[in-house]
């Protein structure tokens, strides 16, 4: 599957999202403390999460508040996200992000 390229990369602390604006107009918006779970790099183990649902009204007091992130292209596949507690191991591939929050069907 081909996956349009993003065109905004958007973090709210605020509201712990992550927001991710494609080119065909779709948007993406991970709640942190989900996209954190689900870091692919080996240590981690995010591979196992197959998708990560948009924030709902249960996310508004999530266990951990995510403050201070800084967020990195990785080449053209995708980004590298440091997190507030160091980690900064996995990338976030492009095609994974999409497939993490797919369009839904209206």
């Amino acid at each position: 599957m081909s996956v349009p390229n993003p065109t905004r990369i958007e973090v709210d602390t605020d509201a712990q999202t992550l927001t991710v604006t494609w080119a065909d107009g779709h948007s993406s918006v991970f709640p942190l403390d989900r996209l954190r779970a689900a870091c692919p790099c080996a240590n981690c183990g995010g591979k196992a999460v197959e998708q990560v649902a948009p924030p709902d009204a249960a996310d508004a007091s999530p266990d951990r508040r995510w403050t201070d992130l800084d967020i990195e292209p990785a080449g053209s596949l995708g980004i590298r996200i440091t997190w507030d507690d160091g980690h900064n191991a996995g990338i976030f591939r492009w095609d994974r992000l999409r497939r993490l929050q797919p369009k839904r069907e209206k």
